[in-house]
């Protein structure tokens, strides 16, 4: 409000949106927030728009009439907060309408992005200091959730910020209790962790697939689940996640895709069933537990291979130099490129396709090619990041009845079911041209029998807009002058490997207070044991005090009276703080001739 730059450092949940949103009402000229997320800014587009604040978001999904029509109304109009991504301010109708705006304020979301140190780093961010040089007195204020020390500082540094005045909210969490559990039946400890902790839950998995899995495995448990991830159809998405907002449905169970901008204040539970890529990410999820400030819970569920899982999805995501130059090469020579040809040619793309002409799995070609549109050699159509899916809505009885005919409608729809999983389940991703190829019929054919069916809501069919589309931003060179920063390049792998090791050094080490273990990786000195974790519950202790004992070993004898129990089961009974001293007990007792365990753990008492 005074007009000098500002870093509002605030963990989730600290109010970040509204640092600028009333400065945004109470100023007298317009606000535009960078934000990187289209979800995200609709979201606070839709919700300033319940409240009667007129707000706007420029996105890919709009035309070019759209946008001239909204940046006129920002220039000229009512319109007061306009949200864009850091891209936009590199298109020529952007930079020459914002220079004739009467900005107040410019508020750059999730700032951490344009710090190479950063776990989100997005080259795009670079683009932010333009508008300091159309609007060099207009105030700046950064906002990050998750921000180290070498991170603010490069955050004060490449947004051009001048002597900026920092907000900064401890990320200690008084109401937040931290646990790691180590298990072999991840399953089994999900189902005691959600009886132990009632209410609102979010349970964080690290695919798309495992969403869909997970809420119908808890719903034939009892539960009420609901599922999100980014690749669902937006109005399911938003379905789903409004029966959770409303608590119509206790649980989401989702990817990292959610969560940004959600305002749910009544969150017990979070829990992660693997191992995040970094503290940062992991803190910024776990944190949306407890916003109301109540006691909370985030737990972690973990087996022996997630540690190692999460170090093979990193090397995933840094291919060698040398195998992103030959993607590159192939990618060329694919679409017959010329030497020295290229620029701005644009060609139809089958990822599919390309990686079996390569040979190589498609989640790894999709990582290299990110790398090489990141670097500027190529650029994709939004149509290949949303391509064309289905889901069935006919039940068993509707598909025998299909099925008791001889036609080509009847053969595409057994042709998808018995070539794409999950299309009972969510919307699947299917290509049109791979599926007329292996029918042998032209594809606009294949076309028209799926809109039939959908026409007789037999299956939902949402076309992808357009053709996906690969374009060559540069020249092919000579394969000796293609390059990447290779310096850059290898030191984004080593900071995203540096980041993962405090992960696991999060995950495994037992002595310390594990919010300590946190707020120190922020930069916060002087911590207190939280006395809420599982470390600082007595996780590494070992022993029992004798009235301890006496009381566990009462209720053993119970608990084998009414039936068979083993060492594994009786311990699960417990919190998983003190497993490991109930163990201990049980050989105690047996040691002591009180109880005998035979081979396979099976507890008897002695008689």
């Amino acid at each position: 409000m005074q007009g000098r730059d500002t870093i509002a450092l605030l963990p989730t949940g600290g109010g970040k949106s509204i640092c600028y949103q009333i400065p945004a009402l109470m100023l007298p000229g317009k606000t535009i927030i960078i934000s990187p997320l289209i979800a995200l800014m609709q979201d606070q587009v839709d919700n300033l728009m319940q409240r009667g604040i007129i707000a706007k978001s420029l996105n890919s999904n709009l035309d070019y009439r759209q946008i001239d029509s909204i940046l006129d109304r920002f220039v000229y109009g009512d319109l007061r907060l306009l949200y864009i991504s850091p891209e936009r301010i590199a298109t020529e109708l952007f930079s020459k309408r914002i220079q004739n705006a009467k900005l107040s304020l410019i508020a750059v979301d999730e700032a951490h992005c344009i710090s190479q140190w950063g776990y989100d780093f997005r080259p795009a961010y670079f683009n932010i200091p333009r508008l300091r040089e159309i609007h060099p007195d207009v105030p700046v204020m950064a906002l990050t959730a998750t921000a180290t020390p070498k991170v603010l500082d490069d955050i004060r540094e490449k947004l051009l910020l001048k002597s900026p005045v920092i907000f900064k909210k401890s990320f200690a969490r008084d109401n937040l209790s931290l646990t790691v559990v180590n298990t072999d039946d991840k399953a089994g400890e999900l189902l005691r962790i959600l009886s132990r902790v009632r209410g609102c839950t979010i349970i964080y998995v690290r695919n798309r697939r495992e969403t869909i899995e997970t809420a119908q495995w808890l719903t034939q448990h009892g539960h009420s689940v609901v599922s999100y991830h980014g690749g669902m159809e937006r109005g399911l998405r938003d379905r789903n996640q409004q029966a959770w907002m409303n608590n119509k449905a206790r649980i989401i169970v989702c990817t990292n895709a959610f969560g940004m901008g959600i305002d749910k204040a009544d969150v017990r539970l979070v829990v992660h069933m693997d191992v995040p890529p970094s503290l940062e990410e992991y803190y910024q999820e776990a944190g949306r537990a407890g916003r109301d400030g109540k006691d909370s819970w985030a737990v972690m569920v973990l087996d022996e291979g997630d540690i190692s899982a999460a170090q093979s999805n990193l090397e995933e995501q840094f291919p060698s130099i040398e195998s992103i130059a030959g993607v590159y090469d192939r990618l060329c020579r694919y679409f017959r490129v010329a030497y020295g040809s290229g620029p701005m040619e644009s060609y139809d793309f089958n990822i599919i396709e390309f990686s079996e002409y390569l040979g190589k799995p498609v989640k790894t070609v999709f990582h290299t090619l990110s790398i090489l549109e990141k670097e500027g050699w190529i650029a994709f159509s939004e149509a290949f990041r949303e391509p064309s899916k289905v889901l069935v809505l006919a039940d068993a009885e509707m598909l025998e009845f299909i099925g008791s005919g001889d036609s080509l409608k009847k053969n595409v729809l057994v042709h998808l079911l018995r070539k794409y999983e999950g299309l009972f389940m969510d919307y699947t991703k299917i290509d049109e041209t791979r599926v007329a190829q292996e029918m042998k019929i032209d594809e606009p054919q294949l076309i028209h029998y799926l809109h039939i069916l959908r026409s007789e809501n037999i299956i939902d069919y949402q076309p992808r807009s357009s053709k996906p589309q690969v374009t060559f931003i540069q020249e092919r060179p000579q394969p000796e002058s293609f390059s990447i920063d290779r310096k850059a390049y290898q030191l984004r792998k080593k900071l995203a490997s540096d980041r993962l090791k405090a992960m696991v050094t999060y995950v495994t080490q037992e002595e310390k207070c594990r919010q300590s273990v946190v707020i120190e990786y922020f930069g916060e000195n002087g911590s207190k044991p939280c006395e809420k974790c599982d470390i600082c519950q007595g996780r590494s202790e070992t022993t029992l005090s004798p009235e301890q004992l006496r009381k566990v070993l009462d209720h053993l004898l119970g608990t084998i009276e009414a039936g068979r129990t083993n060492i594994k089961a009786y311990a699960n009974l417990y919190p998983f703080n003190k497993r490991r001293r109930i163990i201990r007990a049980l050989r105690q007792f047996e040691a002591e001739g009180q109880i005998s365990i035979d081979n396979a753990g099976i507890i008897n008492k002695k008689p």
